[in-house]
């Protein structure tokens, strides 16, 4: 399991520390209140976020090629992201969210910009965005409706991708039998 886990420590938390940095420094950028400024943080907190979708969506491929001992050998992709998803919770409160699923469809839509199927009709519904009170999930993402990424899905939900990729970073760690660091502090 140690390539595994030199995986994540490489590549999954470092990208996963980078987005949420852009997410601080996109803040930062709205308070200066320079067109320019903010323009470049929205880029940077964009890019960041691909990134870390892209190898914590991944992840699980690398878990399916990367047969260990320690691991039950999964039949299929669709069993590797089943089981994590029976660790998926939505940040530590104990009740389930899809959010495995969730993260996929986040994935695909970078990837093909308009999906042919999921959840979210095209890449631009993942942006930064303000959400007012009652607009996304009570404690996730920031407070106060500041920018942030935000996964607006078909049927109108909308969702912190820091909390998406949070409950499905806790999934893997749990799953993995690896300590859970503090929230936000891959």
């Amino acid at each position: 399991m140690q390539p595994i886990l030199d995986h994540i420590a490489r590549r999954v938390r470092p990208a996963l520390r980078n987005y949420i940095e852009a997410e601080h420094a996109l803040t930062r950028a709205l308070e200066t209140r320079d067109a320019a400024t903010i323009d470049a943080a929205r880029d940077a907190v964009d890019l960041a976020g691909r990134q870390a979708v892209d190898l914590l969506h991944h992840l699980a491929d690398y878990v399916f090629e990367e047969k260990t001992v320690a691991l039950p050998a999964f039949a299929d992709m669709g069993a590797v992201r089943a089981a994590i998803d029976g660790k998926c919770e939505f940040l530590r409160n104990g009740q389930h969210v899809d959010d495995v699923d969730l993260l996929r469809d986040v994935a695909v839509a970078f990837k093909h910009h308009r999906p042919k199927s999921g959840r979210i009709s095209s890449s631009n519904d993942i942006a930064p965005g303000g959400v007012g009170f009652g607009q996304c999930r009570w404690g996730e993402g920031k407070y106060g409706g500041v920018e942030q990424i935000i996964v607006a899905t078909k049927t109108g939900d909308r969702r912190a991708l820091s909390s998406v990729m949070q409950n499905v970073f806790d999934a893997w760690m749990n799953y993995l039998g690896q300590p859970l660091p503090p929230i936000s502090r891959y």
